[in-house]
């Protein structure tokens, strides 16, 4: 699903030409969303710890702890 994938972008002046895709998910399919969750729960395994309140909105992770220093711990990590 993933191999020799190319895309164009639509302008004004109209289609680009073709080029490959070789990073990143494609957008819309059922699949992306579940490598997407996956990843991003094994990237953030390491700082969600036992806060409660750990916040990921969709590829952004808000970093919580009590202090600064675990703050920057968890940017480490």
């Amino acid at each position: 699903m993933y191999d020799g994938v190319v895309t164009s972008i639509k302008t004004f002046g109209g289609a680009t030409k073709e080029f490959p895709i070789m990073i990143g998910l494609h957008q819309g399919s059922a699949l992306s969303r579940y490598l997407f969750t996956l990843v991003m729960d094994e990237l953030t395994r390491h700082i969600q710890e036992d806060i409660p309140w750990c916040m990921l909105f969709a590829d952004d992770i808000v970093l919580v702890d009590e202090t600064k220093d675990g703050v920057n711990r968890k940017l480490e990590l």
